[in-house]
């Protein structure tokens, strides 16, 4: 028995012991005890999630909003609640997270319970956070227990809001559309969506050398680059040197709902980010 089966087995156990009195009226995953417990991979998942199920549901989310993904490792505890789990959702790329494998196939997790959200891309983009929502609605449907009918009808309400709300979005960007910008990679596919013009990409800020930073520079000054967007989870000020350099805007964008206490779902996190943008775009 693997290391991190041996301790799934032990917390497996604990989660077994009779509760006390106090305890009963508590969930293992820290919450409110509630008719569908559900784990998901990242706060995207979780987000669409809490808005196709009505209450009362229960969700663990495996990597927090604050975490770099790259960074993050799964923790024992956290494999535990796969057995009691209704339905564990994650992203194609966190099936080859440390330990996955290993605690599912502990927890005896199925192909009708273990799910992997097939959308490629990034999930702030509107088009990909709807074909996620739609991907994730019918995962949800086959759940025993669950309202097929209402998770359908809140589907396609979400649908219609993200739609909309891309709508104002693009609108508002509008005549900003072509601006030169430099982008790290993990928020490139997003700024482009807003219409930028991505002139050059960056990773992590512990994966930006000497000479990558002078390419950049160059790349900026030659194309005259207007703003540097930074992705927080993977290092918020990872480009203020090239916007101090190249004498452009810095703005920095969550990838996560409820990393930001302002953008706790998909929704305000999509006008948060446009917002941020516009008054960078807007700068003297």
């Amino acid at each position: 028995m693997g290391r991190v089966a041996r301790l799934f087995f032990v917390l497996l156990c604990c989660l077994c012991l009779p509760l006390t009195a106090s305890a009963a009226q508590k969930s293992p995953f820290g919450q409110k005890t509630g008719e569908h417990r559900l784990v998901a991979g990242t706060e995207l998942i979780a987000d669409i999630v809490r808005d196709l199920l009505p209450e009362p549901i229960e969700i663990l989310v495996l990597v927090p909003a604050a975490a770099c993904p790259g960074h993050h490792d799964m923790r024992a505890a956290d494999m535990a609640f796969f057995s009691i789990a209704d339905i564990v959702l994650v992203h194609g790329w966190q099936r080859k997270a440390p330990g996955l494998a290993e605690a599912a196939v502990a927890a005896k997790l199925g192909a009708e319970r273990m799910k992997t959200v097939q959308v490629y891309g990034s999930f702030l983009v509107p088009e990909h956070q709807i074909a996620a929502s739609r991907e994730i609605a019918r995962y949800l449907a086959a759940v025993p227990g669950v309202d097929a009918g209402a998770v359908d009808d809140r589907l396609e309400k979400r649908v219609a809001r993200i739609s909309a709300l891309a709508g104002e979005k693009l609108a508002l960007l509008a005549q900003y559309r072509g601006t030169p910008v430099l982008s790290a990679e993990m928020q490139a596919e997003f700024v482009r969506w807003t219409g930028m013009d991505v002139k050059g990409e960056y990773g992590r800020a512990e994966d930006l050398s000497p000479a990558t930073l002078m390419q950049l520079t160059d790349t900026g000054k030659k194309t005259g680059v207007k703003v540097v967007v930074d992705n927080l989870q993977s290092g918020a000020e990872a480009g203020l040197p090239l916007a101090r350099e190249l004498g452009a805007a810095h703005v920095g964008f969550s990838n996560f709902p409820g990393y930001i206490p302002e953008a706790p779902d998909y929704a305000s996190l999509l006008s948060l980010n446009v917002q941020l943008l516009l008054k960078a775009l807007e700068r003297p």
